[in-house]
């Protein structure tokens, strides 16, 4: 839950600076998959709990905002990975 947060803080700050800055968008973006893959891992072992039912739907929720607010996001940070 915390990777998500701190995942979503890193993008949210991204957004609301002057400028654009891809190592922090991808930072940002790194931390909510690596969210989504501890979550599947612990799908996985069978971990009881309802924590992981409620990171994984605020992880799809999150990546459904940002994909809808700017849909070329993604595609700008490979295309940088790509430049590099």
């Amino acid at each position: 839950m915390g990777l998500i947060v701190l995942g979503s803080l890193l993008l949210m700050f991204n957004r609301l600076m002057s400028g654009y800055s891809e190592p922090l968008a991808l930072i940002g973006f790194l931390l909510l998959f690596a969210a989504a893959g501890a979550v599947f891992i612990a799908v996985l072992k069978r971990e009881p709990g309802q924590l992981k039912v409620w990171s994984l739907s605020i992880f799809f929720v999150i990546l459904f905002v940002i994909t809808w607010a700017e849909p070329f996001e993604i595609l700008r940070l490979m295309t940088w990975l790509k430049n590099i």
